[in-house]
């Protein structure tokens, strides 16, 4: 009888435990996968990665992350989109990595080119294959030190529902960034931006920034945060979680 007991009370034990941890937990998820895309705007065939979260079923809906710069940041910050949603600081979310270094080797002559070609790869083909693919409701994307999701913005502003730009270059669209006229077409869109800058990577955005507290329009829902972080990572890696925590409590 004693060995019975004792056998039952060890089972409920291993029972319990096994209950009290959530089957999404990480050992047990996959960090994301590739997909080939044929691309015609782009007129070449890619891989994008795609993270499908841990309570992921087909016909439940998701907010969605593009992530660029996909080559260095994707299993980073798709595990720290995981976490954060393990934790319930943001829902479950659909994170996709686009590797654009090929397409976006941006200069003076070309910038406005390039940046049309991934404008229609992602409005006319990345959207909405993702969108036919899974059931989508926000969109969101990240880039740093990059001019796309700032232009993006400027330009489709109903491609997204949000946009981060962290520690963003413009030198190359200045001229589009300092005009208040771009700012007031984003009159009738409502619009989340999120932009930082660092004291340490000595990039200047001030003339943006001040022509966004003069002229941005009440539907531009726009955040500036400077960091003082010396290591690059650390500051990118906490910029990105601060927006996207900021983000999903606004909606």
């Amino acid at each position: 009888m004693k060995q019975m007991i004792l056998t039952l009370t060890v089972a409920l034990i291993f029972s319990t435990t096994l209950t009290a941890q959530n089957v999404g937990d990480s050992p047990q998820t996959k960090l994301g996968f590739t997909k080939r895309v044929e691309s015609k705007v782009l007129n070449d065939s890619l891989n994008i990665y795609i993270h499908l979260p841990f309570n992921y079923k087909k016909d439940k809906e998701f907010p969605l992350i593009v992530l660029l710069d996909a080559h260095s940041s994707f299993k980073a910050f798709s595990a720290c989109t995981e976490l954060m949603a393990y934790a319930r600081s943001i829902p479950t979310c659909i994170v996709v990595g686009f590797p654009q270094y090929k397409y976006a080797n941006f200069n003076v002559n070309n910038i406005n080119d390039k940046m049309d070609n991934i404008t229609r790869f992602m409005g006319k083909e990345l959207l909405p294959q993702l969108k036919t693919e899974f059931n989508i409701t926000k969109t969101l994307i990240w880039g740093q030190g990059t001019e796309i999701t700032t232009y993006l913005m400027l330009n489709s502003p109903d491609m997204f529902d949000g946009y981060i730009a962290d520690v963003p270059d413009l030198k190359l669209i200045s001229e589009m960034v300092n005009s208040k006229e771009v700012l007031s077409n984003l009159k009738d869109h409502n619009v989340d931006y999120y932009i930082f800058g660092s004291s340490v990577a000595k990039i200047d955005n001030n003339k943006f920034v001040d022509n966004l507290r003069s002229n941005a329009p009440k539907e531009l829902n726009w955040h500036y945060y400077m960091s003082d972080e010396s290591d690059m990572i650390i500051y990118l890696m906490n910029n990105y979680m601060h927006a996207i925590k900021q983000f999903f409590a606004e909606q």
